[in-house]
Formats: structure tokens, C-alpha cells, sequence
């Protein structure tokens, strides 16, 4: 046993003593970093003019925010932001440079872009009431029409009819500008620990090939790489999104980020699952990237089709409502395309003959199938090479 660990340690060092390694963890770090930062820099203008940078604007909106943070989406909110907006003057060739915007209305800004998803400015500023109980109608109808267009099996269309009736109404106002920019770097940071562990794992069969060292490998776990770097970018781009944004929210539906999403989940809950779902798509393609370094004795065109197998499935997509949604489903099985925030909560669920289940249970449970034997491929190639 003592052997066998030394071994291990062996390898890990060897990864790590390598100056291009650390390099490349620094590069990945201060890109993640500073790409979550890169929106709050500036400042924020109107007609050419300076009004505030965007740090003081995103203090403000926080500021609106908290005040109406845990009022529910009702007729009463939606009324007043309704009101709100109607009393910006029509005429106005700048509604942001107003005094009944920024005294009045902006504080609503976001309630009213939700109701405007449906509703025209025009509409909204009719001298009417029970704007909570018309976003909600006009939504049902709205995800109905939607759903039955889907190319899919009636249990398919019936089961996510299931889960957006079971969305809790209504639903509660936060603040979720940072649960969306979340959303938006765990796809980011999944591609990049894809790509750094393609650089990072590729030579490992591949080189030890070549420099007659391949017998050590025989003990090496190099998921654990995979894993490592997917704590150290996680952990450290969530710790500055929450200090930038806050963390409030995550009892919030999820439709506050995406109105057509049918997944009675929180915010919390899908922060959860895209976890899993990232990492999932992670460990695949480590398990891809073994394989082809097992198959291969050079690491230059392991490093080429990983770069291929991540980006070119994410140039093509599919709409479910105009073509058969199965080739949709068996893209999405795909590693880069299992960490997509909406492919992971989009309504285009699996049905295993009737069984329906969501991409975000499919996702993690494919990777670990497809995991396993890919790894028992990668130990068979090896093997083949040392005989």
C-alpha cells in the first residue's frame, strides 16, 4: 500500500513541478476573476453623459432591491410598478433622463421588465388593475402553447405540464442579478477546466509512452485532477460573486432568471444541480481525454480533438418545437453541452419509455455511465500498448 501511494504522489508531483501547470492554474484564475468583475467596470451614461459608474449603480439597484426584497409578485407590486412607469411622461425622448424614473420608477425597474415580458409599454400604461393575476393567466397560456408545440411524446408534454403547474405563485421578488452571473461562469469555468485538464492529462499516457515511464501510470487516479481544479475555480469565482452581488435569493424560483423554464426548483436548488451537472460533464471528458492519451502516443492531437469535442457542438442547436426533440437530447449528452445553464433547465426532458425525468437528473447519471466503461477502455488500450 505504501508503494502504491508513493507511486500516485509520484505523478501528481510530476503535474504539478511542471511551471506550465501553475502558469496555467494563474491564467485560469485571473481570467475567472476578472471576467465576473469586467461589467462593474465604468461607468454608466445617458445621451452621451456621465451619470455614475457601474459599482455605484449596482449599489443602488441592491439597495432598491433589499426594499423590496420578499414581497411576493402579486397584483399589489405589479399594480404599483405598472403605476410607476405610467407616470413617466409618453413623450419623454429619454425615459431614463426623467425625474419620475429616477424618483419614481426605477426602483421597480425590474418588476417591470418581468411584467413587460408579456405586456407592452403601451398596454401597461392603461389605468388598470390586476396586472398579478394577467402576467400569470397570460404565462399559463403562454408555457401551454409552448409545451404543446414541443416535438416529444405526450408523456414528454404532460409531465413538464406536471412540473410548471407545481411552480409556486406567486412568486417571490430578490435580487438575482448574481445567481444569473452564477449561472453564466460555472458554464465558464467547466470550459475551462475541460481545456486545462486536455493540456494537463493529455501527455500522461501519451508521454509516458514516449519516454518508456509508462508503467507508473498503472496507479494513478487522474480524475483527481479534474476534481481539484473544478474546487479551486468553483470555489474561488463563487466566493467573489457573492461578495460582489450577495447570496440572497436562493429561495427564489428559478423563472425569475428564465420565465419559460418549467421546473418547480429555487434558485438554491438549480445552483445545486448545475454543480452537479458541470462536474459531471467534467469527469466526461476526462474519461474521453484518457482514453484518447491511452490510444495515442503523441499529446498534440488529444489536446486537438479535445479543443474540437468542446467547441463545436456548442455552434449548433436545435428547436424542439420544429424538429424531433430526440437529437436535441443526444447533443445534449455531449460533455460542453451538459454544463449549458439552459440545456440543463430548458423544457426538453428524457422519457425513458414513459418514464420522464429532467436534464438536470440525466446529465450527472450519463456521465457517471458513460464514465465507467470509457475508463475501462482507456485501462485496455494501455494495456494493449504494454504488451
Amino acid at each position: 500500500m505504501r508503494t502504491f501511494w508513493t507511486l500516485v504522489g509520484y505523478e501528481y508531483r510530476k503535474i504539478f513541478r511542471r511551471r506550465a501547470t501553475w502558469a496555467a492554474l494563474a491564467l485560469g484564475l485571473v481570467f475567472l476573476e476578472v471576467t465576473s468583475q469586467i461589467s462593474l467596470f465604468g461607468g454608466y451614461y445617458l445621451d452621451g453623459e456621465f451619470v455614475e459608474t457601474n459599482r455605484q449603480r449596482l449599489a443602488a439597484d441592491r439597495a432598491f432591491a433589499a426594499a423590496l426584497s420578499g414581497r411576493p409578485l402579486d397584483d399589489a407590486l405589479f399594480d404599483t410598478a405598472a403605476a410607476a412607469f405610467a407616470a413617466i411622461p409618453a413623450d419623454a425622448p429619454l425615459y431614463q433622463a426623467t425625474v419620475e424614473y429616477n424618483e419614481i420608477a426605477r426602483p421597480y425597474e425590474p418588476v417591470w421588465e418581468t411584467l413587460g415580458f408579456f405586456f407592452s409599454s403601451e398596454e401597461l400604461r392603461a389605468e388598470t388593475t390586476g396586472w398579478g393575476q394577467a402576467f400569470y393567466s397570460q404565462r399559463k397560456a403562454w408555457m401551454a402553447e409552448r409545451i404543446g408545440a414541443i416535438q416529444a411524446s405526450e408523456a414528454t408534454r404532460a409531465a413538464l405540464l406536471r412540473w410548471d403547474s407545481q411552480v409556486t405563485q406567486p412568486w417571490t421578488y430578490r435580487f438575482t442579478q448574481g445567481w444569473s452571473g452564477f449561472f453564466t461562469y460555472l458554464e465558464m469555468i467547466g470550459f475551462l477546466v475541460m481545456f486545462l485538464s486536455a493540456v494537463l492529462l493529455a501527455p500522461l499516457f501519451a508521454g509516458e509512452y514516449a519516454r518508456g515511464t509508462d508503467p507508473l501510470l498503472r496507479t494513478c487516479r487522474h480524475g483527481g485532477v479534474t476534481l481539484g481544479l473544478y474546487a479551486l475555480f468553483g470555489t474561488t469565482t463563487a466566493a467573489v460573486m457573492a461578495l460582489t452581488y450577495g447570496v440572497e435569493a436562493g429561495d427564489a424560483p428559478l423563472q425569475l432568471l428564465q420565465i419559460g423554464f418549467a421546473y418547480p426548483l429555487t434558485l438554491g436548488q438549480a445552483a445545486a444541480w448545475g454543480l452537479v451537472c458541470v462536474l459531471g460533464g467534467c469527469l466526461l471528458m476526462t474519461a474521453l481525454l484518457l482514453l484518447a492519451s491511452a490510444a495515442l502516443r503523441s499529446a498534440f492531437p488529444v489536446v486537438v480533438g479535445a479543443t474540437v469535442l468542446l467547441l463545436v457542438p456548442m455552434m449548433f442547436d436545435l428547436d424542439p418545437t420544429s424538429a424531433p426533440l430526440w437529437p436535441l437530447l443526444a447533443l445534449n449528452l455531449l460533455p460542453s453541452r451538459m454544463m449549458k445553464f439552459e440545456n440543463i433547465f430548458c423544457p426538453a426532458p428524457y422519457d425513458f419509455f414513459g418514464t420522464v425525468l429532467p436534464q438536470y437528473v440525466v446529465f450527472p447519471a450519463a456521465a457517471i455511465l458513460f464514465s465507467l466503461p470509457l475508463a475501462a477502455l482507456a485501462m485496455r488500450a494501455y494495456r494493449r500498448h504494454q504488451g
